[in-house]
């Protein structure tokens, strides 16, 4: 391909003469020569072109004006007559300066990748990755998605875009098409004018560990020596932030029940004192949800305890894909789980419940091609420091305002009162 050459000049003649005599370069002058590394810059223009990395600045013996940095100063009729010598060493010295660059950026991006490998909260590196592809990209908002195999689809590792929501889909906000766009292009980048979106799937091998949804404006210039330094940084950074979601992740098995990969009882012991400490520091609140299934004996004793099993493997599915992200889902043994909520009050917990109540009489449970079932369950929520200020007193009332309903209509949500305050826990 030809390298392309931006020329300023007042004479036209100019751009005609120079590519009759350098058949080997490719001429082009207004916005298009803003985009060009090498340049020529006519006596008669006093542009200062932005992108250049070198320019053959012309000499008529007036200039006035210091030298820049990437100047080739040159008598105008002398590189008129034989212009392609000069113009191939502007070229060499926008190769050097380019290579150059490239290297400091990829000193940087392994000091980045030091720094990132000595992080343990995928959160922290997904917001240091988002947060440079943004700077790159030269826009302000962006949300890092990665896979979440508990959930089975994509969740926000990352984000400070209040358009990205988690909406339950599979890859929220990710038109499909854009991102198999992405995924056939040499830079794993697409920019979608449709949509006005930027989307960078981010892979390991042959697996799609997340995706990079940034907003744009439909004046937002992206450039391709942007979208070049992006898919160059993602290419240094993507293994070591999927060897930090896998260790992370393997970290949080163990923190997770066998059978329905909900949390279990040790996670929540901790959490519920980590959440209460944030609480507390903050004078933030959070709510707790208890939950126990209504009748769940009566299927272990008419299909067997495989089915049961099976049943408490499809609840977990049904809580986990009717709460976001950051709501924490807890097996405590049986059929009981909790759901610890931060930031809610107590009306949004009781959406929450309904929502998950909604979710288990929505559809019949489909245990074997011959077999279905409906599933019901009682609920119970108390909000921290509304009704409690002690972990102990929180866990009693929700459990309480849950037995209370367990023990009435079944098939309901219950909220902590005074004299849940006072009543002995059940579990």
């Amino acid at each position: 391909m030809a390298q392309t050459i931006g020329v300023y000049s007042g004479n036209p003649t100019v751009i005609q003469l120079l590519g009759e005599r350098c058949k080997d370069f490719s001429f082009v002058d207004g916005a298009e020569a803003d985009r060009c590394r090498v340049v020529v810059v006519d006596t008669d223009s006093d542009a200062q072109p932005r992108k250049s990395l070198a320019r053959v600045v012309l000499d008529d013996g007036k200039l006035d004006q210091p030298r820049r940095h990437g100047d080739f100063r040159i008598e105008r009729e002398a590189f008129l007559k034989e212009p392609g010598h000069a113009l191939e060493a502007a070229i060499d010295l926008a190769d050097t300066v380019l290579h150059a660059t490239t290297l400091e950026q990829e000193i940087g991006y392994l000091t980045q990748i030091h720094e990132l490998m000595a992080m343990i909260e995928p959160e922290a590196v997904s917001e240091r990755v988002t947060r440079t592809v943004l700077n790159l990209l030269g826009v302000p908002r962006g949300a890092l998605l990665l896979h979440d195999p508990r959930l089975e689809r994509y969740v926000a590792s990352f984000s400070n875009d209040p358009s990205s929501r988690d909406t339950g889909e599979f890859l929220p906000g990710i038109p499909a098409d854009v991102l198999q766009r992405a995924l056939s292009s040499g830079d794993y980048i697409a920019i979608d004018r449709a949509t006005n979106l930027v989307i960078m799937p981010l892979r390991v091998d042959d697996d799609l560990i997340g995706v990079i949804r940034v907003p744009i404006e439909p004046t937002d210039v992206i450039d391709d020596e942007a979208c070049h330094a992006v898919a160059r940084y993602l290419k240094a950074v993507t293994q070591v932030l999927g060897n930090v979601y896998q260790l992370t992740r393997s970290r949080d098995l163990a923190m997770r029940d066998d059978l329905t990969k909900a949390f279990n009882r040790r996670f929540f012991e901790s959490y519920l004192d980590e959440e209460m400490e944030r609480a507390r520091r903050y004078g933030s609140l959070f709510s707790i949800i208890f939950l126990d299934l209504d009748d769940l004996k009566m299927v272990n004793n008419f299909y067997g305890h495989l089915s049961g099993s099976r049943t408490l493997q499809e609840v977990a599915k049904r809580i986990l894909n009717a709460v976001r992200g950051i709501d924490k889902v807890v097996r405590f043994g049986g059929d009981e789980f909790c759901i610890i909520l931060p930031q809610t009050d107590q009306d949004q917990a009781v959406a929450v419940a309904n929502r998950v109540r909604k979710a288990f009489v929505s559809a019949p449970f489909m245990l074997e091609p011959t077999i279905e079932i409906s599933i019901t369950a009682s609920f119970g929520i108390a909000t921290y420091p509304a009704h409690a200020v002690t972990k102990e007193d929180l866990i009693r009332q929700a459990d309480n305002a849950m037995y209370r309903v367990k023990s009435t209509t079944k098939n309901a949500v219950g909220v902590a009162t005074v004299e849940d305050a006072t009543r002995p826990a059940t579990i």
